[in-house]
């Protein structure tokens, strides 16, 4: 049986072991329920409901359109796509699908859904273009080789928040056989 004595605020009894008088003792369990509960909740929130994917977008710069034109030799490369890879780290890629002009509008791909924007700053680029095929052959590729990889290609862009200011004409040159080779 546990020893009551009078608290020192003689309202309520206090247990001679802990000193805690019984109220404090419930305001205690009660905040203790409460933050399991509101971690429980931040837990499903972050799990369940889409918390990381709105707290991820809280750090994400800001999108804007970005178009261009492509040409190789001076004439519109027809069909290929072009990649623009950020320079920021955890920044999804953007995507330009090139038309039959040369032209192409980036596109984002955030959660399954499209979005005619590409995040602002700076991408490095590649371009690749393909030849139809037919059957299981492998992809032949058809523009230079040079351009594929976003490290050799040397191609820059620059996304602004203002849209005005996102369009550039990139030239590609086909590859030139050296003049010192036999």
């Amino acid at each position: 049986m546990t020893d009551l004595t009078t608290s020192t605020n003689g309202d309520h009894p206090a247990d001679s072991k802990t000193g805690q008088s019984p109220p404090r003792l419930g305001l205690l369990l009660g905040l203790a329920l409460g933050l399991m509960v509101v971690g429980a909740g931040g837990v499903y929130w972050w799990t369940f409901a889409g918390g990381e994917k709105w707290f991820h977008a809280l750090l994400l710069p800001s999108k804007a359109a970005f178009r261009g034109t492509i040409t190789l030799d001076g004439a519109p490369l027809r069909g290929g796509q072009l990649i623009a890879w950020p320079d920021r780290a955890g920044v999804p890629q953007a995507v330009g699908f090139i038309g039959q002009e040369g032209e192409f509008l980036l596109r984002t791909d955030i959660d399954g859904v499209f979005h005619e924007e590409a995040f602002v700053g700076r991408h490095r680029v590649s371009i690749t273009q393909y030849a139809l095929q037919r059957g299981p052959s492998a992809p032949q590729l058809t523009s230079p080789a040079k351009y594929s990889s976003p490290d050799s290609s040397g191609l820059v862009i620059v996304v602004d928040r203002d849209p005005a200011k996102n369009s550039v004409v990139l030239n590609l040159l086909s590859a030139k056989p050296d003049a010192d080779a036999p």
